[in-house]
């Protein structure tokens, strides 16, 4: 009972207390209203965590009088470091909590130029410690006191300070949301959904509750950059920030992050899986098969920025063993709904580099799927397209089969439709591809060995009618697959030789 009778006695006095302050609030002029707040907002806002509705209901009114006050007097400030500290505290009950990040955000408006620096990096020390609905509030602040801050530099001694935060959970969460920043583009007048390699969830965790504006994107961005290159963090993780940064709209955010891309990122382990796997999640966006909230299902990449991840993808062992990312990848550069020329082009390139370095197994799944997209990508070709990026498309597609043959000889060894394309493409595809179909067309003949007695009958026919054909090319893959097929006893590919024997080409 004395417990009890103690404790409302505690609460009476706070409660007369606040009243007080309330009072003076009321009575104060605005020139000394600064004062009163840093000492006044900071204990209103603690008293929160009283279980007295009536003292409650008094923080209440005092908070509703300082809205009044200061929304429209952006040049009064509030007590950022007090409000911090109240926030920060073990304890705290959620409903101060909730307050305080109310009157934090308004503080950050109101703060200096130094007060944001130095609390720049106190911000998403610990953020991964904060509740998760403030996290995203929180790295929103932070984002834009650094692009207000650090846009055009950072100071040594702020670096050092945000180079000194070592939790592992803080940096992953930080990393994630300035690389989302950096991917976030505003959409045009009207449009809706999410930027390329963003969801909606992430596209509005950038923005908050207000668009931003195209001069706080930019500076942002740019500050981003200056305060991930002052972080000195590992080539892996920051590859992706500034591969984005590559493709920005806007032309100091691209210089920016191509500097950064080669002097910071250079020795980036493209063999790292986490690595690749975000890589290909910014080029793939959410596959199709994942049980995913349409909200949260990621956007591929634009154009741009698929064309630069392809040059790494074709650098990367890992990437051509990440099924079912890879082939998702290589359809989406064949028959994307926003593939270009160049995408296809690199989209066949990179079908060469899977088809060589891909482990069998992931190559029997691929490589069937695969193969019959070539082949409707050769087949959308006419022969006389004659640019060099449908021709460079056209090789790296012959050489992909002719590696698969080597590879998994079963796909083409029942039936001889592949022979007979092959050879019919030497005959009518521009000469300057002959070459590459010629080596395509002699390691496909390596898939016909052991074939069907039925296979090679149909063999010998194909070979005898092309062996007469006007390009030498032509006579010259019936010679190799005449000697590679068939022994020496056997009659038709004796003939073969003999007439090649004659031929004026003398490799023939």
């Amino acid at each position: 009972m004395a417990d009890s009778s103690s404790s409302s006695t505690s609460e009476y006095e706070k409660e007369e207390l606040l009243d007080r302050m309330l009072t003076r609030l009321a009575l104060c002029d605005d020139s000394k209203l600064e004062a009163l707040l840093s000492k006044l907002l900071p204990l209103a806002i603690s008293s929160l965590s009283a279980h007295s509705t009536l003292v409650r209901n008094k923080v209440l009114e005092i908070l509703s009088h300082v809205n009044k006050r200061v929304k429209h007097q952006l040049e009064i400030r509030l007590p950022l470091a007090e409000l911090w500290k109240v926030y920060t505290e073990p304890h705290a009950a959620s409903m101060v909590k909730n307050f305080c990040i109310v009157y934090i955000e308004m503080a950050f408006d109101r703060a200096s130029f130094k007060e944001k620096e130095d609390m720049g990096p106190v911000l998403i020390a610990n953020v991964s410690k904060l509740p998760q609905q403030h996290q995203d509030i929180i790295l929103r602040i932070a984002a834009r006191v650094i692009g207000e801050c650090h846009a055009s530099g950072i100071d040594n001694e702020v670096a050092a300070k945000y180079r000194s935060i070592s939790g592992s959970q803080d940096r992953e969460l930080f990393i994630e949301f300035f690389r989302h920043t950096m991917l976030y583009q505003m959409p045009p007048q009207g449009s809706g959904g999410s930027p390329p390699g963003l969801s909606v969830v992430q596209a509005n965790r950038v923005i908050g509750k207000n668009p931003l504006k195209s001069d706080v994107i930019l500076t942002m961005k740019l500050g981003i950059l200056n305060v991930i290159e002052a972080m000195e963090l590992t080539p892996e993780l920051v590859y992706p920030i500034y591969l984005s940064a590559c493709v920005d709209r806007q032309d100091p955010v691209v210089k920016r992050g191509e500097e950064l891309l080669k002097k910071k990122a250079f020795g980036a382990n493209l063999e790292d899986p986490n690595l690749v796997n975000r890589l290909f999640l910014l080029f793939n966006g959410t596959l199709a098969a994942e049980n995913i909230p349409q909200e949260s299902r990621v956007n591929p990449g634009n154009a741009a920025l698929k064309t630069k991840l392809m040059s790494i993808f074709c650098r990367s062992i890992t990437a051509a063993n990440s099924f079912p990312a890879t082939l998702q990848c290589i359809f989406g550069c064949m028959y994307g709904t926003d593939t270009t020329i160049r995408l296809k082009q690199l989209g066949m390139e990179f079908t060469v580099w899977v088809f060589k370095h891909a482990n069998l197994d992931q190559l029997k799944l691929m490589g069937p799927v695969i193969l019959n997209g070539i082949l409707k990508l050769l087949d959308g070709y006419s022969y006389s397209d004659s640019d060099s990026v449908a021709r460079d498309t056209k090789s790296f597609a012959f050489q992909a089969i002719g590696l698969l043959a080597q590879r998994l000889p079963q796909l083409f060894r029942d039936k001889i439709e592949m022979a007979v394309r092959l050879f019919d493409a030497l005959k009518l595809e521009a000469s300057s591809l002959r070459l590459v179909i010629q080596e395509a067309t002699t390691s496909l003949a390596t898939a016909y060995k052991g074939a069907q007695p039925a296979v090679l009958i149909e063999l010998e026919k194909l070979l005898l009618h092309n062996f007469n054909a006007e390009q030498s090319e032509v006579r010259f893959c019936a010679v190799r697959w005449a000697t590679s097929l068939f022994d020496l006893q056997h009659c038709p590919s004796r003939f073969i030789c003999m007439l090649g024997a004659a031929d004026p080409k003398l490799d023939i």
